[in-house]
């Protein structure tokens, strides 16, 4: 199988200020102006050692963001039609954290077999 799967956690409605404060605290941060809104999006890029959780709970504590303002972006690329992949299981230490909507984001990428 050649699937690889991302997993990120959205911070969906941030001012300026609480954006560039995301990003002094937090390791693994980008945040963007919604293209949509008047307010920025960040996002924290998330791994099995969940190194920037700690940073990341007290950050959405202290700004106490609202559960509907943030989601667990889990995002898979696969090089073939698997049909059935299991979500990381640090994603239940995430949730077990911050319990906040998952949203999925499937891709196929296209392979070159070359001889």
């Amino acid at each position: 199988m050649n699937i690889k799967i991302e997993v990120t956690f959205r911070l969906l409605n941030l001012d300026k200020f609480q954006a560039i404060t995301l990003f002094r605290e937090v390791d693994g941060v980008t945040y963007e102006h919604h293209p949509e809104k008047s307010c920025f999006v960040g996002s924290v890029s998330l791994n099995q050692s969940l190194d920037n959780l700690d940073d990341l709970n007290i950050f959405y504590v202290r700004q106490q963001i609202p559960i509907q303002d943030c989601d667990i972006l889990i995002a898979v690329t696969s090089a073939n039609n698997e049909r059935t992949m299991a979500t990381p299981m640090f994603v239940n230490t995430i949730l077990k954290h911050i319990d906040c909507q998952l949203t999925f984001s499937f891709h196929l990428s296209k392979t070159t077999d070359t001889l």
